[in-house]
């Protein structure tokens, strides 16, 4: 059983065109330079791991756009939903890369959940999502296990975006702990490289591909930091190595007097 390398971009917030702009920065460029950017750094043959809120408003043609992307440069990719999209749309017009909730590479399982819900920017798991979790567990025994979702489920120590964490995480905390064998968790929705325990197992939430939020603010607030994305490494001992890279070149700033979107 060999590496199983990838790729965590999350939170694009693509329009229907290239020219959507969040927070000062044209969401198609920074997904691109940060595209560009794993593949200079040695990840560009990664399968891409896409944690949601891939629209800005779940429009049908960003995901059009992120389609023709990932498939004119050939890429892998697994995808699942944030709060600003949309599931059946995404399926729609995500042509070339249906929706796999679970993935087994190498010796390891990958299970993508769906954390958002309707109408909300908080995380929560349906009765539906977690029967769905339960089974992939299930098809996965005996496997270490990365889970992915969209949300976190613990507290980033950021006042509204706390607000936001997954509300009946419980739930799903004593499934993972029931199956025995899940690694880490991956999350995006905060924006920004965070690193805590729930409870025994590793979190590791992610920068946006566009704009980051201000660690550590009571209130919505952006901070300064470029692009980024997340590369992981699982090894066949069961071990997790990750780690983030932020753009160094990339031109665009956001507006840090930006009070919300």
């Amino acid at each position: 059983m060999s590496t199983v390398r990838l790729t965590q971009i999350t939170d694009l917030h693509l329009g229907a065109t290239k020219d959507e702009i969040l927070g000062g920065v044209t969401t198609y460029d920074s997904f691109l330079s940060v595209l560009r950017a794993s593949e200079t750094q040695g990840h560009g043959d990664n399968l891409l791991l896409l944690t949601g809120d891939l629209a800005s408003d779940s429009q049908p043609g960003a995901y059009r756009l992120l389609n023709k992307v990932l498939a004119d440069n050939g890429k892998k990719a697994a995808w699942l939903p944030g709060n600003h999209d949309h599931f059946k749309t995404m399926q729609d017009n995500l042509r070339d890369y249906p929706f796999t909730p679970v993935l087994i590479l190498g010796g390891w399982g990958i299970l993508l959940l769906d954390s958002s819900k309707p109408d909300g920017p908080g995380g929560h798991f349906s009765d539906e999502e977690l029967a769905r979790a339960e089974a992939g567990l299930a098809q996965l025994a005996g496997k270490p296990v990365l889970v992915a979702m969209h949300h976190s489920p613990v507290a980033v120590n950021s006042t509204w975006l706390d607000r936001q964490r997954i509300d009946n995480q419980q739930k799903l905390y004593a499934m993972l702990l029931a199956h025995g064998q899940v690694k880490a968790v991956i999350t995006g929705h905060v924006h920004q490289h965070h690193h805590s325990l729930w409870h025994d197992i590793p979190v590791y939430s992610s920068p946006s591909s566009c704009v980051q939020f201000e660690q550590y603010s009571h209130d919505f607030a952006l901070s300064d930091n470029p692009p980024g994305y997340r590369w992981i490494e699982l090894h066949e001992d069961g071990s997790v190595h990750t780690g983030v890279e932020f753009l160094q070149d990339f031109t665009q700033r956001c507006d840090v007097d930006c009070v919300g979107y």
